[in-house]
């Protein structure tokens, strides 16, 4: 079953949420996962029903959500945006039948550079129990130049370091940081692997829960395409994680 939801206004732009919903057996609680979607933070050309659907097929609450979009929009208002899906998932868990200590997010791309920084960032009683994130971009500062970037702070790095270094999810991993399973395709050329290895040896060094898959086959957007067997793998880490 799914269910479209507005989960936060601005002006006149409302924010939906498409609530994919398994069956419930017995009134037991379920697992959620967050779903962000990629696009370079200026459009919504990740679309991740697919993977909520195979989330809805392992017995979890798939919450696929959009977010105000640069350069329209700069940061931090897509991090609030998704900060306030998630808030808004955990204030209505029992309405949904949702267990609130096994809410999850997953993103890819710029999707997945949100829910880590928004998962990476959560205060206690409203934490993440478990991240998944595909080709993300984990340290903003390694792309002085981008202009993907660049239209999401809203300066380039030269004037705006700060901001650039505020919103990398790199910085902000912690002894408190959830277990995260991070994928990428090792022939991506937009978002290197470096930057999965960066953040996974991070969170390591933090004794956080974490799984990398590599896959030597796959470009950026091959990976997000045809990364079935990372989505897989990503789907038995949240089980067990989440």
């Amino acid at each position: 079953m799914k269910e479209t939801v507005v989960f936060k206004q601005h002006g006149d732009i409302k924010l939906c949420g498409d609530l994919h919903l398994p069956k419930r057996i017995n009134g037991e609680l379920r697992p959620a996962v967050v779903v962000v979607h990629g696009g370079g933070w200026a459009k919504r050309a990740g679309e991740m029903t697919l993977i909520c659907k195979k989330l809805v097929r392992a017995g979890f609450v798939a919450f696929n959500i959009t977010y105000r979009l640069a350069p329209e929009f700069r940061h931090p208002s897509q991090f609030d945006d998704v900060n306030t899906a998630l808030d808004w998932l955990f204030e209505r868990a029992g309405q949904y039948g949702i267990d609130p200590q096994r809410i999850s997010g997953w993103g890819y791309s710029a999707g997945a550079h949100l829910i880590l920084l928004a998962g990476l960032q959560r205060a206690e009683g409203s934490r993440l129990s478990a991240i998944v994130a595909g080709g993300t971009p984990a340290d903003l500062s390694r792309w002085p130049n981008s202009p993907l970037v660049t239209g999401l702070i809203g300066r380039p790095m030269i004037e705006a370091e700060a901001e650039w270094q505020a919103a990398s999810p790199l910085n902000y991993v912690s002894e408190h940081s959830p277990a995260v399973f991070l994928y990428h395709g090792l022939r991506d050329t937009l978002v290197e692997p470096e930057q999965m290895h960066l953040l996974a040896d991070a969170l390591q060094e933090q004794g956080a829960r974490v799984q990398t898959h590599g896959s030597p086959l796959f470009g950026h957007i091959a990976m997000y395409l045809l990364g079935f067997s990372a989505q897989n793998q990503a789907i038995k880490f949240l089980q067990a994680n989440g």
